[in-house]
Parts: C-alpha cells; sequence; structure tokens
C-alpha cells in the first residue's frame, strides 16, 4: 500500500498542484523520509539538479528556477542541500500530508502491491 499511496500523491501532483505545491511537496517529502522533521534539522542533503527537478516534476529547467525563488519564504537550494526556512509554510505551499508514507510502520508490516524480490 505505500507503493500505492506514493504513487497516488505523485499523479494528484502532477495533476492538481501548482509548480510551487509541486517542488514544495517533493521537498516535503524529501525531508521527511530523510527524517529532518525529528532530528529537528532544518537541512539535508539533496543531490538534484535544477534540470532533475524538473524532469520529476513535469516542469522545464527555467520554471523550476523561478518557482524555486518563490519557494525562498519557506526553503531554498544551497549547493547539494536544502534549507528550511519555515517548515510550516512549506507544508501549506505543498498540501503536504505524510501519513502516506507510513513513517510508524515497519518496512516488513507495510502493505504493498507487489512482493519485493
Amino acid at each position: 500500500m505505500v507503493d500505492a499511496a506514493i504513487l497516488s500523491q505523485w499523479v494528484v501532483s502532477m495533476g492538481r498542484r501548482d509548480a510551487v505545491g509541486r517542488i514544495a511537496h517533493l521537498l516535503c517529502e524529501t525531508a521527511t523520509r530523510q527524517g529532518v522533521r525529528e532530528s529537528r534539522s532544518n537541512c539535508f542533503g539533496f543531490p538534484l539538479t535544477q534540470n532533475q527537478i524538473a524532469d520529476a516534476t513535469g516542469m522545464t529547467s527555467v520554471h523550476v528556477n523561478r518557482t524555486l525563488k518563490a519557494l525562498r519564504p519557506a526553503a531554498t537550494l544551497a549547493g547539494r542541500s536544502v534549507h528550511i526556512l519555515d517548515w510550516d509554510r512549506l507544508v501549506g505551499f505543498a498540501d503536504f500530508d505524510p501519513t502516506y508514507l507510513q513513517r510508524g510502520v515497519a518496512p516488513g508490516d507495510r502493505l504493498r502491491i507487489a512482493e519485493a524480490d
């Protein structure tokens, strides 16, 4: 079910979120997966280039650049890391709800669509 939930969120992201929401959601999901909120850190490694972010979000790299500027009150990209300045604002841009990631469920107990090889 985790795989289906993640796929569902990405379909929604591509179809319903604007550019700011798409990138904000990518940043929120990545931060959550890396445990940034649990560690109370405001920074995490993010090795994607603007071209790769564009590919992941269905945008052009020029649009990604403009959108990252719009996200500056909430988060900034510096080198190969993201600095979260205002988590609540970033979550608001993304309409992010981390429950679909099932972070509190042990990996072996998570429901999956298909068995892992």
